[in-house]
């Protein structure tokens, strides 16, 4: 398995080379980049995404370009962590006036995800900067997490969230429309976000519904490969936007609780 392969590559010395150091300064000892992903595996099997999210976050800290699946794991476990508090919040939203307690702990909630939000916000200057010139996808992966985690923060703060967002979203766009093909699930998750963003948060449905429009159109256009490994994917991206697009031209959706994302 990929947890074994990470394990394989940890550099051990043989128990009779160890240093014998003290608890505490063994604890201390930062531990090595294929250690951090190991437990950062072993957290997504646990479902612990919290713990998942540390380690990530110490694995983007040590500088390193992430490889594919790096930024894959980066992505889950901050979109688990933070998905968690956001649909907290909603689920009590109602329930604010039920007692003088509830309003601290929506508060409470509001902080945890904040922070959850600022914690990869963080990270992804550096990350941004510093991908290979030639690598479109990393830095429009990069700059798509940065627009939805604005985009999260804009939905109880928009103290200058919510341009941050469109900013970051644009500047994906941009890139993804130049360099990736159609049917590259990194564009079409990008343009279903943007949308999703375009009509939930700065109420730009027209906007939205052009953008969902020329995705789909674009597809249309685009020869499709059968033997393409992220063919699945696409098709799963796709019948969402065309889900969306359906619900913003009836109007169904005003209050933003129908449309799903990636």
């Amino acid at each position: 398995s990929s947890l074994r392969r990470c394990a394989s590559h940890i550099a051990r010395d043989p128990p009779q080379k160890r240093a014998k150091l003290p608890r505490q300064q063994r604890e201390g000892m930062s531990a090595s980049r294929s250690d951090l992903l190991v437990m950062a595996q072993i957290a997504e099997q646990a479902e612990r995404w919290d713990d998942m999210r540390e380690y990530m976050t110490r694995v983007a800290k040590v500088g390193q370009p992430l490889e594919v699946y790096e930024r894959s794991m980066l992505s889950q476990a901050f979109k688990e962590s933070a998905n968690a508090r956001r649909l907290a919040l909603r689920s009590i939203r109602g329930y604010l006036g039920a007692s003088a307690r509830v309003p601290d702990y929506h508060a409470k909630l509001q902080g945890e995800l904040a922070e959850c939000c600022q914690g990869v916000l963080n990270l992804l200057p550096d990350l941004i900067s510093g991908a290979a010139p030639e690598d479109v996808e990393g830095k429009v992966f990069y700059l798509k997490l940065t627009g939805d985690y604005c985009r999260y923060l804009a939905e109880f703060d928009s103290a200058g969230a919510v341009e941050k967002a469109r900013q970051a979203y644009e500047d994906a766009m941009n890139l993804a429309t130049t360099g990736l093909s159609g049917h590259h699930p990194g564009r079409l998750g990008l343009a279903l976000n943007f949308s999703v963003f375009l009509n939930e948060v700065l109420k730009e449905k027209s906007s939205a519904i052009k953008l969902a429009k020329e995705t789909l159109e674009q597809l249309e256009k685009e020869p499709t490969d059968p033997n393409d490994p992220d063919a699945q994917a696409n098709m799963d991206i796709k019948q969402i936007l065309q889900e969306n697009l359906a619900l913003w031209q009836q109007g169904a959706n005003d209050d933003g609780t129908a449309v799903e994302e990636m």
